[in-house]
C-alpha cells in the first residue's frame, strides 16, 4: 500500500488532500408535480456535455414529453433563482432557459445516449427487465432482483469507495513525491510541475464531492503514470536500485488502486436513484395556468 505519511509538495498545493465522504449533491426538487434534475446535473452523471442532454430532448419530442422533461419557464426560473437551486448567470452565460428532466427522463436518456454509463445503466434495465421476465414466465409472483446494490448502494458500498478514494490521492501524492534526481532533490512533481499541480487541483476538488467528473481524474490520473514512467525510463541509468524499486512500486501502487476503484465505481443508476431519494425543498412557484 502507499505511505500516507509522505507528504505532497506545498508548491503543487497539495496539503489539503484529506478524506471526505463523497457524493453527488442531492439535486433533484420538485416542479410541475414531478421530481426533476436540471440537465447539467443528469449530463455530469452520464459522463457527457449538457447540450447533448438538451438536444436529444429537442429532437426528439415524440419520446421526450413533458411528464419526461420541459423546458422551464423564466417565473420558474427566478423562483428556483431566488432559491438558491440555480446559480446566477456570470457575465456572458448563456440566455437559455434551462431543461428539467424527470425521474422517467433520465431513463429514457440512458437508452438512447452512448456514453459508457449511460450503456452500462441500460445493461441493468435489461438485466433487471429479463430477471423479472423469466421469474414470471416461471409462474413466480413474488418478484426478486438479483444483486439490488445495481440500483441503491449501501453504506458499505459507500465506506469502501469513500476509502479507495483517499488511497488513491495517497497513492498520488507519495508517487509525486517521489525523488527522481538525489542530488538536486528533484521529485516527480518537480518534473510533472504543471501536470501534477492541475491533476492534484482537481482530484481534491473531487474528493470533496464537487463537479468533477470521475472520468477526468482518471485521465489525468493515467496522464501522471504515462509521464512518471517516461520520467523513471529516462532517468533510470541515473537511479539507485532503491530508488528505482520506489519510483516502480509507487507507480504500481496507484495502478492497483485505480484497478479497485473502477471495479467498484457507482454505476449511474446508483447516483440517480440516490439524487432522486432525497429531494431539496422546493419554494413555492406561480401556479402551471399563470405561467408565460
Amino acid at each position: 500500500m502507499p505511505d500516507p505519511a509522505l507528504p505532497i509538495p506545498d508548491d503543487i498545493s497539495g496539503a489539503d488532500l484529506k478524506p471526505h465522504a463523497f457524493a453527488l449533491s442531492a439535486n433533484a426538487f420538485t416542479l410541475r408535480g414531478e421530481l426533476v434534475m436540471l440537465a447539467p446535473d443528469v449530463a455530469l452523471i452520464f459522463q457527457m456535455a449538457t447540450r447533448e442532454i438538451v438536444q436529444n430532448i429537442k429532437t426528439n419530442p415524440d419520446i421526450f414529453p413533458e411528464r419526461y422533461a420541459f423546458e422551464l419557464t423564466p417565473d420558474e426560473v427566478a423562483g428556483l433563482r431566488s432559491a438558491g437551486l440555480i446559480s446566477k448567470p456570470g457575465r456572458g452565460g448563456s440566455r437559455a432557459l434551462p431543461w428539467a428532466v424527470t425521474r422517467k427522463g433520465t431513463l429514457r436518456l440512458a437508452t438512447i445516449m452512448k456514453t459508457p454509463r449511460a450503456i452500462a445503466a441500460t445493461d441493468i434495465f435489461i438485466d433487471i427487465f429479463d430477471e423479472v421476465l423469466r421469474q414470471l414466465q416461471s409462474g413466480s409472483r413474488a418478484i426478486t432482483i438479483a444483486n439490488p446494490s445495481r440500483l441503491i448502494e449501501t453504506d458499505a458500498d459507500r465506506t469502501l469507495i469513500d476509502k479507495l478514494r483517499q488511497q488513491l490521492s495517497d497513492a498520488i501524492g507519495s508517487l509525486l513525491n517521489t525523488v527522481v534526481d538525489a542530488r538536486a532533490k528533484t521529485t516527480v512533481a518537480d518534473e510533472l510541475h504543471e501536470i501534477a499541480a492541475e491533476a492534484v487541483n482537481h482530484l481534491k476538488a473531487w474528493l470533496k464531492g464537487k463537479s468533477v467528473a470521475n472520468e477526468k481524474v482518471r485521465a489525468e490520473t493515467l496522464l501522471i503514470l504515462e509521464q512518471a514512467q517516461d520520467l523513471y525510463e529516462r532517468r533510470q541509468a541515473d537511479l539507485a536500485d532503491k530508488e528505482i524499486e520506489r519510483v516502480l512500486k509507487r507507480i504500481d501502487a496507484v495502478k492497483a488502486v485505480m484497478a479497485l476503484y473502477r471495479d467498484l465505481e457507482p454505476s449511474a443508476l446508483v447516483d440517480l436513484t440516490r439524487s432522486f431519494a432525497s429531494p431539496l425543498t422546493t419554494p413555492a412557484l406561480p401556479a402551471k395556468k399563470d405561467r408565460a
